[in-house]
């Protein structure tokens, strides 16, 4: 008995179906019916050889330790040793020099300041104000200083009680006066800036004729170093995984009967995983060791004689008299030395 065989399905969107090999379906019917995953409804894309042209392969990039030495070859280059050594040694002559400068510049405005006549030292070293401040200091419990009120006024000596005549107005040739306002402006005023002007010329002078401390350096050394450091690494580690897709369907290959086994699909997981470090870093080290000594220049050899016979006579240890007995006038008879055993006068 003839028995008719059911109809074959018809195909899907128009492809045949055409089982290939062990009753396996064709590749165009599996690219119909399973379409890649989040691509359901768009349109499929049009592979690169099908529009006739070719997608250009990114380069592969080199490993860093190919590029270490290139990098590092640049970072020298941008290192300029020679120029810091130069900076290094012309920066430690130029101190030296400025400060050698500056002590012989500080002790010739000194010398300049004590060979001028006291009156030209007074009014460029000591200010009204000053002798003013010194009155008061010296004076507390009769003169006072009155601060100005209004713009360009400066500042006066006052009384500080009214018919005041102070015994120290003897120091100052104005004895048994009475003590006012213009009597300390007009009279006393001028006389204390000048003795205070004599007092620093004096003091300055004194400093000057002990001649000067020069710092001087006795040896020293200088020190440069440049420490390169330079690292690479690459490391490549590749994971491979393969397994069988749980939701693989069943019943998509059959063909005639249930008596083919179900189709098992296989899942192949590659994972890549490259990295590459490079590591540079330049250190420079500069190092300055001095040694200073002490040396004292006299007066003489930085200034001639006339400007040392000025110093000496603004110098009060210049003109105080000396150990050694004033010479006696001419035709004074000396006078012989007493015997050792000789008694004293008035002893008994």
């Amino acid at each position: 008995m003839n028995q008719r065989l059911p109809a074959p399905p018809a195909p899907v969107s128009g492809m045949p179906l055409n089982g290939g090999a062990n009753g396996a379906p064709s590749r165009a019917l599996a690219q119909t019916l399973i379409p890649a995953p989040g691509l359901r409804g768009a349109p499929t894309p049009t592979p690169a050889s099908n529009t006739g042209v070719a997608a250009p392969a990114p380069a592969p990039k080199p490993p860093s330790t190919e590029t270490l030495a290139r990098r590092t070859g640049e970072l020298v280059n941008e290192v300029d040793f020679p120029g810091f050594v130069a900076q290094l040694v012309n920066g430690t002559f130029d101190a030296i020099v400025d400060a050698s400068i500056r002590q012989m510049e500080s002790y010739s405005s000194m010398v300049s300041a004590v060979a001028k006549t006291v009156d030209q030292f007074t009014a460029e070293n000591v200010s009204p104000n000053q002798a003013r401040d010194w009155i008061a200091s010296r004076y507390p419990g009769d003169v006072g200083v009155a601060l100005p009120s209004g713009d360009g006024a400066t500042p006066q000596l006052v009384p500080r009680a009214e018919g005041l005549s102070p015994a120290w107005l003897a120091d100052y040739g104005i004895e048994g006066e009475e003590l006012s306002t213009e009597l300390l402006e007009q009279r006393v005023l001028p006389q204390v800036r000048t003795h205070v002007g004599t007092e620093r010329q004096q003091l300055l002078a004194t400093m000057v004729l002990l001649g000067m401390n020069r710092v001087a350096v006795r040896d020293g050394s200088i020190t440069a170093k440049v420490m390169f450091r330079a690292g690479a690494s690459d490391v490549a580690k590749v994971g491979y995984a393969a397994g069988s897709d749980p939701q693989s369907v069943a019943n998509w290959g059959e063909r005639g009967a249930m008596t083919y086994g179900g189709a098992t699909t296989m899942v192949s997981t590659v994972a890549v995983n490259a990295q590459s470090e490079t590591n540079l870093r330049a250190d420079l080290f500069g190092e300055v060791k001095l040694n200073f000594v002490s040396e004292t220049l006299p007066l003489d050899r930085l200034a001639d004689s006339a400007k040392v016979a000025l110093v000496q006579r603004n110098s009060p240890v210049s003109r105080a008299p000396g150990p050694a007995a004033v010479a006696a006038p001419a035709g004074t008879p000396a006078t012989p030395a007493a015997p050792a055993n000789a008694p004293r006068e008035g002893a008994a």
